[in-house]
């Protein structure tokens, strides 16, 4: 047996109790799928075949519930069997990344700009640089303390030179984010942040 805590959600149509996966399923002709009444709803699975179906014990009612679990493993027993050939990649990009920064004595220390002196932040204001990711704070403290203040953004990045490397290696990263053997520490990487707000990072 396979033991896996798989979660499956899943829509049922309050008008005649029809199950999907997604809105667009519960369409009906002419119909637009914000336009669906349905309640949102989830089942747990944590056990599983070894040939990856659902155990009889758990298996739900619905099979296209059971179908979407069995599914949702495949991907996450496929994923975790590229985990060392992924691990090895983003290993050797993480050092190629490392190195730039050392042999350049770049700073990895986060960057505070003040949008309320400099307007918003953009790439070309930081030449030579290039941003790779960006996330928008979700702290609590916006709707206390800071709800006068807009949420922080921050800016992920790394040298034109090593762009690529880096969105690889973020992508291999993003990849196995739900496995737990993967060696994120390992393949941790230089970059740096830049902090886009209206306020002091209290």
């Amino acid at each position: 047996m396979i033991k896996r805590k798989i979660k499956v959600e899943y829509l049922r149509r309050r008008q005649d109790s029809k199950i999907g996966l997604t809105y667009e399923d519960l369409t009906k002709p002419g119909q637009e799928p914000w336009e669906v009444d349905a309640v949102e709803n989830s089942e747990v699975f944590t056990l599983f075949t070894n040939q990856g179906k659902v155990s009889k014990t758990q298996a739900s009612q619905y099979s296209i519930i059971n179908e979407e679990a069995e599914q949702m493993l495949a991907e996450e027993l496929e994923i975790e069997s590229q985990r060392e050939a992924d691990e090895k990649r983003a290993k050797k990009l993480a050092h190629k990344i490392n190195h730039y920064f050392a042999a350049n004595n770049l700073s990895s220390e986060e960057v505070e700009w003040d949008v309320l002196n400099k307007g918003g932040f953009r790439d070309g204001k930081t030449p030579g640089w290039v941003t790779i990711k960006v996330k928008t704070s979700h702290s609590s403290w916006y709707q206390g303390a800071g709800e006068l203040h807009s949420p922080s953004i921050y800016f992920t990045q790394v040298p034109l030179a090593v762009e690529q490397e880096a969105r690889e290696l973020q992508a291999i990263r993003m990849k196995h984010q739900n496995d737990f053997k993967f060696d994120f520490l390992g393949t941790e990487y230089a970059k740096r942040i830049i902090r886009e707000a209206d306020h002091p990072n209290y």
